[in-house]
């Protein structure tokens, strides 16, 4: 098994790459930004060019809730179009795409918990980016996963975890 595993260096791709080395029978190629810029189909390219991966775990996003407001565009960029490149990609290679999202597509009024099946409602921009990106993953390809989760909490990165540790 072999999978790509993007945004590397952040909170996310940092927990995979510690635990990555307990699975002897995956090979995981772990790239930044640096390395795989998911808003430039050419880095993207590249990076697909000499691997024939089996799964690409997509961590890249743009995470700033409050900035994403202000400068929408910056996330937009990254979180639906980056995100658009990759699930092309995905299919041009025939890869499973396994996406990491956000609960922030919903709008927070319901008083249960959300089900896969409720209608999103973003209430606002990184809401609405990370919303788009997964659209584009259904329009494009039928080999995937989208994991939406509400926080992440580790050793690494600004977290509540390492807020309240400090």
């Amino acid at each position: 098994m072999n999978i790509l595993v993007t945004g590397a260096n952040g909170q996310l791709g940092k927990c995979l790459k510690k635990i990555a080395g307990n699975y002897d029978a995956w090979q995981f190629k772990f790239m930044d930004s640096k390395a795989l810029d998911i808003t430039n189909t050419r880095s993207i390219k590249e990076a697909f060019e000499f691997e024939q991966f089996d799964y690409c775990i997509n961590c890249a996003a743009y995470t700033n809730v409050e900035q994403a407001e202000r400068t929408p565009e910056i996330a937009f960029e990254v979180n639906a179009d980056g995100v658009k490149n990759m699930a092309n990609a995905c299919k041009n290679n025939n890869v499973v795409l396994i996406h990491i999202s956000t609960d922030y597509v919903f709008d927070g009024k319901k008083e249960e918990g959300y089900l896969t099946t409720d209608l999103p409602n973003p209430i606002n921009q990184y809401g609405k980016s990370k919303l788009a990106g997964e659209n584009f993953i259904r329009e494009i390809w039928d080999k995937y996963f989208i994991v939406r989760t509400s926080w992440l909490y580790s050793e690494y990165g600004k977290n509540f975890y390492n807020t309240i540790v400090n």
